[in-house]
């Protein structure tokens, strides 16, 4: 929690196909967050890359637990999802909706930035 508000703080951890062997640097919300993606995957029998993204602004002084976390990710899983041509056209439309600019978003996410940076084997044969 960034309580005093004085400057942007981002949290990020991540974890790969293989899972993970350490507990996750943002806790308990990484973990609420990841069992309702989970939940919903689970039921639709399918994988998926997925990325939370929460902005928490001056006005938010009571923190209220890792339910509210959850809650809401498996409300948003049960949503109509919008589609997108691209990733880029899907953080375009992101990143009007967050005080936060995209590109700092960017540079702490290891899966986004792997996602836009990573030369894929489909970028040599053109």
């Amino acid at each position: 929690m960034n309580q005093n508000g004085e400057k942007t703080v981002i949290f990020s951890d991540h974890e790969k196909y293989g899972g993970r062997s350490s507990y996750a640097k943002i806790g308990g919300c990484y973990y609420s967050a990841r069992l309702a993606v989970c939940e919903q995957l689970i039921k639709e029998k399918r994988q998926a890359t997925t990325i939370v993204l929460r902005e928490i602004h001056p006005g938010y002084i009571m923190p209220v637990g890792v339910w509210q976390v959850r809650e809401n990710v498996r409300n948003a899983m049960k949503q109509k999802p919008q589609l997108f041509g691209s990733l880029d056209d899907c953080l375009k439309v992101i990143g009007k909706k967050f005080n936060i600019s995209m590109n700092k978003w960017i540079m702490q996410s290891n899966i986004l930035k792997n996602s836009i940076y990573q030369k894929k084997l489909l970028d040599f044969s053109k």
